[in-house]
């Protein structure tokens, strides 16, 4: 029989029944960070339509259709700016009849792999860099953050949207320039904690049975420093996505007619006075872009506090 206590705890039923240890954790972190779940569920919703909002084409033929109403570029000049409706067009229609909702899903897609590949390059190159300078020290360790100045020091939008121009628009290439960006706020967080790692008693244990600069890396210094990591990434993501976005609205992203890019969806609504009479056409695009970057802070705060163990148990964060 069980006690009013265990009746009274779901955790403890979930580890006396056949509830997977994954999703007990879940629930505990959930329940004790709301705001981080919440941000972790709008995340899902966002990778699903990334992933199945549009058709899967492998070969030239379709394997899974798509979800969204409407292809991205299907037009009908008949009902052109349309109000929303339901559920005909839900966030309305644009200038040329195209369903805005489905536009919004399409955009998931390049929105997501520009932020996971452009955060995942980024935040590995600034991680070898920054335990090299911190583990090699000295001139090798002066002339990597002397160079990592020189960059901080540069007006990230203007020299963003100059190698645009000079590469030329793709997503490729808007991957490339932010990683450039990523790679000096990342070494030098990534820096500093490998020098405190470094400071620790286990460091000078391990060198003393002869160790080598290989094994403390790779069992010391790297299980140390991937906590304060995936707390960057899941912040540095939307921060990607907010960055891609801005360069579409200036008319160097990645769009394309069958991937509309987010910030050039926002560029369109803002031409011709469109949003005096069809605040809509700039609501939809805006409100994406916001919950998604939102979303992504609220989860990297929520990690912060269940990775650190200064904070674990204290009810700080969200």
């Amino acid at each position: 029989m069980s006690t009013a206590t265990e009746a009274a705890d779901p955790i403890a039923l979930d580890l006396r029944g056949d509830s997977p240890r994954w999703w007990v954790t879940w629930r505990r972190h959930a329940r004790n960070k709301p705001l981080g779940a919440i941000g972790a569920a709008f995340i899902f919703v966002l990778i699903v339509a990334a992933i199945f909002g549009q058709d899967i084409n492998i070969g030239g033929s379709t394997i899974i259709p798509g979800f969204s109403p409407h292809p991205a570029s299907e037009t009908n000049i008949i009902n052109k700016l349309a109000a929303p409706t339901f559920p005909e067009h839900i966030a309305g229609t644009d200038s040329l009849g195209r369903d805005l909702f489905s536009r919004i899903i399409y955009g998931a897609r390049p929105a997501i792999v520009i932020g996971i590949v452009a955060t995942g390059l980024g935040i590995l190159g600034g991680m070898v860099i920054g335990m090299i300078s911190a583990y090699a020290g000295g001139v090798t360790d002066l002339l990597l953050q002397r160079i990592s100045d020189a960059f901080q020091a540069l007006p990230p939008l203007l020299l963003m949207m100059t190698l645009v121009t000079v590469l030329t628009p793709s997503m490729t290439t808007v991957i490339l320039v932010i990683v450039i960006f990523l790679i000096p706020g990342t070494q030098r967080v990534v820096r500093g904690t490998v020098f405190s790692t470094l400071e620790n008693t286990y460091i000078e244990a391990a060198r003393t049975i002869g160790a080598g600069p290989g094994r403390i890396i790779t069992r010391h210094i790297l299980p140390n420093i991937m906590a304060p990591i995936l707390v960057i990434a899941s912040v540095t993501i939307g921060g990607t996505i907010l960055a891609e976005a801005a360069l579409s609205f200036l008319g160097l992203g990645a769009n394309s007619a069958e991937n509309p890019t987010w910030g050039f969806i926002l560029f369109e609504a803002t031409q011709r006075g469109n949003l005096d009479r069809w605040p809509w056409l700039a609501l939809t695009p805006g409100a994406a872009i916001t919950l998604i970057v939102l979303a992504f802070n609220l989860l990297g705060d929520a990690l912060r506090d269940v990775l650190d163990p200064r904070l674990r148990g204290t009810g700080a964060g969200a």
